[in-house]
């Protein structure tokens, strides 16, 4: 972590990196008519809740956690959309201002750690393990013209354009109309399960299984079995959750 970067907000960051990213619990709230992320309103509880249990979120959920965490605290943060390709608001994270600088959270992609956003068309990089990371102030190239940051990340030598955030910051209602529009993506169709553990990233979508360190990766077709085992000992998800999860996809 930057030394320049609060030590409250660190350790909210480190907080929320224990869970993963999973969308099963989405996926049986919206089979299941439940869907209390979309009222923006958590418990004061959530993150330890989820923490026992083992569940975690997508993106938006791990975002607005974060946001109500250090708006309690006092810190000036907004909610920032992110496009990809041309699927518009498909992603989202934070913008953090503190003592003059503007810093990137974005813990539904995984990313623990600020990231000190550019600006005067310059760029920034940093390495998470087992991530390399570039963001670029793109002015104008956005979708629509917007001004952008552009995220990059993979392994050393072989970044990927992964999202453009939007640096006109959205309110709590848009990102609520956001939020609750990802209950019909396409990706509520099928398991996407992603967690980091001591530098290794493991990222499963469908029936495959991505293992990366920062050294190689490795990825593998797991049968239906496998799926289920995977969710549970690896991204240490409750069994009867994957089980409803993966029956109502069956159904």
């Amino acid at each position: 972590m930057p030394s320049s970067f609060p030590l409250a907000a660190q350790a909210l960051l480190l907080e929320l990196s224990a869970l993963p990213y999973e969308n099963l619990s989405k996926i049986v709230a919206r089979q299941t008519g439940r869907t209390p992320e979309g009222v923006l309103s958590f418990s004061a509880s959530w993150l330890e809740d989820h923490a026992r249990s083992g569940m975690g979120g997508t993106c938006f959920a791990l975002t607005h956690w974060l946001k109500l965490r250090l708006d309690a605290l006092g810190f000036s943060t907004a909610y920032l959309m992110a496009d990809k390709r041309i699927e518009a608001n498909i992603h989202c994270g934070l913008i953090l201002e503190h003592a003059g600088r503007e810093w990137l959270l974005d813990p539904g992609y995984l990313i623990f750690d600020p990231v000190l956003l550019p600006r005067a068309g310059l760029s920034v990089e940093a390495f998470f393990s087992p991530n390399a990371i570039r963001i670029e102030d793109v002015p104008g190239g956005g979708r629509a013209g917007e001004d952008v940051w552009r995220l990059w990340t993979g392994p050393q030598g072989a970044l990927k354009h992964r999202f453009d955030f939007r640096q006109q910051p959205v309110d709590a209602a848009e990102f609520q109309r956001h939020w609750e529009a990802s209950y019909d993506w396409p990706m509520m169709r099928y398991p996407v399960l992603n967690r980091v553990v001591d530098g290794t990233q493991y990222y499963l979508q469908k029936n495959n299984l991505l293992v990366r360190t920062a050294l190689s990766g490795e990825m593998r077709a797991l049968t239906p079995a496998e799926v289920r085992a995977a969710a549970v000992e690896i991204f240490g998800l409750p069994r009867d959750l994957v089980e409803e999860a993966l029956a109502l996809l069956k159904a």
